[in-house]
Order: structure tokens, then sequence, then C-alpha cells
């Protein structure tokens, strides 16, 4: 990436304290940080000083000081000095709210980011000031003697894995493995070699030999392959622990026993392989409560419970769903109760949406991010998860990470100006322009009209219950966003402008013909019918587009493996578009005399409990 505001930097060995070198040479291979007293440039000199909170910056006549606590604030440094954020004559001081201020990236959910481009991430994460990042793999890796272990997931290697941890020590940040050691693994659990340490779909057999010998092998790699002492077992929302196999062989035991015991004997692996464990901490509060909420805040954790905790866990508290900074202070007390500091996970909104959604990580994030400060509290990680299949762009996050580093660094004002230039020096590209593809999130819900079926209809149907307008709304809305966007369509530096461009057409597309076909299937009108038809031959054409669009981008970023799924939803899509024109087809000529999937919506339009996939909407009937 070459200067974006006109601004080079030079460093030179005797200026430089060398644990600096590995992150200034990882950084020169993209950005203008030469290692070169002679160029002309901003003449760098670095000053480590361990007791410093942060970072200092003094310019005057060309040169540049650098004082600095962490290698972590010595990258975000860097990063506000490319953004031009510090005048000639000036100084500028800036520290984190957080001694641990990182990232949870999704790499389990089909979209396995590729070991370079996790490189480039690491690059940019070190500019804006994080010094943690976790790959959630959840079972997508190699294990030694374990051939079905990351069986068609695009699996990590233990070569690659320390290289990348390599990599990212040298820009200040420290790699922790994300796995899961409970549940989130039918993915794994579907493949016969597995059927003897099954549960449940999702979750281990609590107690059974072979599943400590499996959990034993996931800790000693990652304690061998990273060089962190921290490890993320996961071990989130595995509610229906003890209700299968478990129930057969062994009769009834409570949920929360069952965890608790798994928790211990993992506690113990752990601690044999010199690793501290750090799990999420949901199903303690609600298998503890009555409401049915992950964070259920009249639970009351059972004082037997409570004292076999293990002591050298740390709990991390998930929730990303409030806007309001006292939800997440209450809660953030119900840990302090149960005698545990919290690592605090927030979220980046990169789902369930092909694109980054802006209000979401600024109304949530930001009264997450605020309640911290106020608690106190030290560590704050911010999850990225690609759920459903990871139809996401991976790289329009960058623009939320952006936004919550801001929040995290000073007093937290994330001044848009100020917000803007550092994303395009470190990024890019134009924080306007992400803002608005971001406007793909709405008025209707961007995963739901994605995979919403052409004939059944099931999301637009009940979007339109009231009346079609709201569709003709929501088009003219996404083709706002298409035309906004027509300029930007080359973008492609944080995550593909011209994809969200795509995403915008198909939209305003589908949401214009479900209208028009709804009100002409309603009313009888056959010309009106005979419109629609003739109209989906574009719609197939922009879906197919679409196609190739994510075809590109996945193998730009990801391991081929996954790209299956979004190939099969978007050639369904298109083909159900066929379908619609060739049942029209016939109606209209009287081959048929009605078009029974139409005909259904005169029972009315309703919703699965669950609506933000493309299993709940693609079909009434079963997706195997």
């Amino acid at each position: 990436m070459g200067s974006i505001n006109g601004i080079e930097l030079t460093w030179t060995t005797e200026g430089t304290p060398a644990e600096l070198h590995p992150l200034l040479r990882a950084l020169g291979e993209e950005y203008p940080i030469r290692k070169d007293a002679a160029r002309h440039g901003l003449a760098i000199t670095f000053y480590h000083e361990s007791s410093r909170e942060g970072f200092s910056i003094e310019r005057r006549a060309g040169t540049a000081v650098i004082r600095y606590g962490r290698l972590s604030h010595a990258g975000r440094a860097l990063g506000t000095l490319l953004a031009g954020l510090v005048g000639e004559g000036a100084t500028v001081a800036d520290g984190p709210a957080f001694s641990t201020l990182g990232v949870l990236l999704d790499c389990g959910h089909n979209a396995t980011v590729t070991s370079e481009h996790l490189r480039k991430w690491l690059r940019r994460l070190a500019l804006l000031g994080f010094d943690t990042a976790m790959v959630y793999t959840e079972a997508g890796y190699s294990l030694p003697d374990e051939s079905c272990f990351g069986y068609l997931r695009g699996a990590y290697t233990r070569e690659e894995l320390r290289d990348l941890d390599a990599y990212a020590a040298g820009l200040g940040i420290e790699l922790v493995g994300a796995i899961q050691a409970l549940g989130h693994l039918e993915q794994m659990l579907k493949w016969a070699p597995y059927a003897g340490v099954r549960d449940t779909e999702h979750t281990l057999l609590v107690g059974e030999p072979r599943t400590y010998e499996l959990v034993e092998k996931m800790v000693a790699h990652w304690a061998e392959v990273f060089r962190s002492r921290r490890l993320h077992l996961g071990m989130d929302e595995t509610y229906d622990l003890g209700r299968g196999r478990s129930l057969d062989r062994h009769g009834y035991r409570s949920g929360l026993n069952l965890y608790v015991e798994h928790l211990g004997r993992v506690a113990e692996i752990c601690r044999a392989h010199g690793v501290r464990p750090m799990i999420w901490s949901d199903v303690l509060f609600r298998l503890a409560g009555t409401s049915g909420t992950h964070y259920d805040r009249e639970s009351r954790i059972p004082d037997a419970v409570r004292r076999a905790l293990p002591a050298d866990v740390d709990l991390a508290y998930w929730d990303y769903y409030s806007d309001s900074p006292v939800h997440y202070e209450e809660r953030i007390r119900k840990h302090r109760d149960l005698g545990y500091e919290p690592v605090m996970a927030s979220a980046v909104w990169s789902w369930p949406t092909p694109w980054h959604d802006w209000a979401r990580t600024e109304r949530n994030a930001g009264a997450c991010i605020q309640a911290c400060r106020s608690a106190g509290l030290k560590e704050m990680i911010f999850a990225l998860w690609s759920d459903d299949g990871g139809f996401w762009d991976v790289d329009s996050n960058l623009a939320g990470l952006a936004y919550v580093a801001e929040k995290c660094f000073g007093d937290g004002s994330a001044e848009e100006e100020a917000l803007a230039r550092r994303f395009r020096a470190v990024c890019g590209s134009d924080l306007a322009a992400h803002r608005t593809a971001a406007r793909i999130n709405g008025p209707l819900q961007a995963c739901s009209l994605l995979w919403d079926d052409p004939m059944l209809a099931i999301y637009l149907r009940h979007a339109a219950r009231e009346g079609t307008e709201a569709l003709h709304e929501a088009s003219a809305h996404y083709e706002g966003v298409a035309r906004d966007l027509e300029a930007h369509r080359e973008d492609r530096a944080a995550g593909d402008l011209g994809h969200a461009w795509r995403v915008a057409r198909l939209f305003a597309a589908k949401t214009e013909l479900a209208a028009r076909l709804l009100d002409a299937w309603t009313a009888g009108d056959r010309d009106a019918l005979a419109a629609v038809r003739e109209e989906v031959p574009g719609l197939v054409a922009l879906v197919e587009d679409l196609a190739r669009s994510y075809r590109a981008l996945w193998l730009a970023r990801h391991q081929p493996l996954g790209l299956e799924v979004i190939q099969i939803r978007l050639a369904g899509q298109a083909e159900r578009y066929r379908e619609l024109a060739r049942r029209i087809g016939e109606y209209l000529e009287g081959t048929v005399q009605s078009i029974p999937e139409l005909d259904e919506w005169r029972k009315g339009a309703y919703l699965p409990v669950r609506s933000l996939s493309y299993r709940a909407l693609a079909t009434g009937s079963r997706v195997f």
C-alpha cells in the first residue's frame, strides 16, 4: 500500500530497539515504512518506556520521537503517524482503556481464512493497536493420529499455525487458540470415527475416556503451536448436555453438574500442559436460571457448583445484543459476585449479513465499551462471527475494528474525521463508502432477504403482511445504495465495494419482483403475471453475477473448502427463479390450473422461530 497522506516513515537500526525490528520489517512489506536513513521521509526514533501505558509522539523538524510501553502501543503510534494525525511541532499522547484489546476471528463456520490473508489482517490489527488475536477454528485444524479431525474443513496445519504465531509475535500480537472442547462440534461429530464420543448432535460425551483422550490431544496441540499460555476452550451454548447418549447410558444428570464435571477434567488437562483455559460463561448462568436466556439476570448458581469451579479458569462473558450500558454492567457484577473478573467479548457485527453491519456495531459494541470503561474491566475482545455458512465479505469488518479500536483508546470519542483518516491509512479505503455499503442491512434483514426462496417467499411475504408498499420502499432503498456505490465499485482494499454493489442490485430487484408477484397473484392479474415472468431472466443474471463475485472473494481470502455451501445456495436461487418463470408460463398457457406454492400464500405469512438462516427460509420442508 502506498502512502495515503503523502507520509513516508524511515527508521534506523541505531535509533530503534531490537524488539521493534520485526514489527517494522513486517509493516514495511505493505506500508511506506522504510529502513533507510538516506530516504526522504519522517525519520523516527523510538524509546521503550516499560512503565508507560500507551505512547507519545513528538514531531519536530522532519523527525518524530515515539515513546511506547508495549509493542502494540508502538504499532498504533505508527498508524497514527501514517494517518497524518500528528502535525508538525505537535505532541500527541494516547493509550488504551484495557490491558487486553483483542479480536476473535471466526474461521470455524465454513470460511477458513488463509494464513496469508491472516498476515494481512495482523498487520492492520497492529497499526490499530490490538494486542491479542484469537483464531476461532472450532475443530478446523489438524491433530496427530486423527485423520478425520478437520476433515473437509480446510484445516490449519501445525506448521501454518507456528508460522502465524511467530509473525504475530513480531507485530506485538499474542495469538490465542480458540476451539471447542465440549459443544458446537457437530461438524466433527457427524463423522463415524467420533460416534463413540457423541452425546448429542452438538456435544461430547462427558465421562467417556475417549472424550478426554481427544481433548488432551487438542490442548497439547495448541500448547505446542502457539507461545501463548492461554487457550480459549469455548464450551458455550451446550444447553442440551446430558440429553442424548449420556441419558441412555447413565440416566438423568443435570446439565450444570455435567458441565462442571467436564470443566474440572479439562482444566486438569490444561494444567498438565501449562496453559490457562478460558471458557464462555453463558452455560453457567443459563442452566442455573429459569428464563432460558443466555445470561439470566435472576440465575442463582448453587454453592456446590461455585465450589467446584476451578479457580484457574478465565470466564469470557459474551454479549452482543444490547444497546444499554446498564445491561452489561449488571452482568459484569454477576461475574464478579461469582468470584471471577470476566474477559468481556463484544462484537463487530459481521453476521448474519454479506457486509459489516455498522449500525449494530456502533449501537451495541459502543454501549458495551462504555459499560466496561465504567466498570474498570481490564480485558476486552471483539468477536467476528460468520454464522450460517460464512457468506460475509470478511474484510468489510475491518471498518468495524477501526471503530471499536478508536472507542477503546483515549477518551473513546471516536471522532469521525480522525477515524476516517486512520481507516484510509491503515486499510486503504473510504469510510463513508463503507457506511453506504452497510445500508444493505436495512430496512429488511439482509440474510433473510438473500436466502428467501423466490416462490415460497417465506420472509418477503411476512415483510409485506400489511401490504406490498413495504417491499416497493425497500426496493427503492436498495436502488439508492447501489447508485451511491457505483463510483466505488473498484475499491477492494478493505472489502469489495463492488460486491456490496452487486448485493444491493440483487436486493432491489428481488424485493420489487416479489411485490409485483404478490400483487399479481392476489389480484389474479394474468397480464401482470406475464410481466413478472419477463423479468425473471434479469433476476437470474443478477444472482449468477453475485455467485461469480462470491467465488472471487472466497478464493482470495479463504480455503476453497466451504465455497460449495455458497455455490449450492446461489445456484439453487437461480434455478428457483427459472422454475418460477416455468410455472407462471404453464399457468398462463392453461397446462396447470394453479401454482400450489403461490396458493399457500392465502394461508398467512409465518416466520420460523429462528428465521435468520438459509435452512429456515429456503424451504418449508427439511434441509438435510
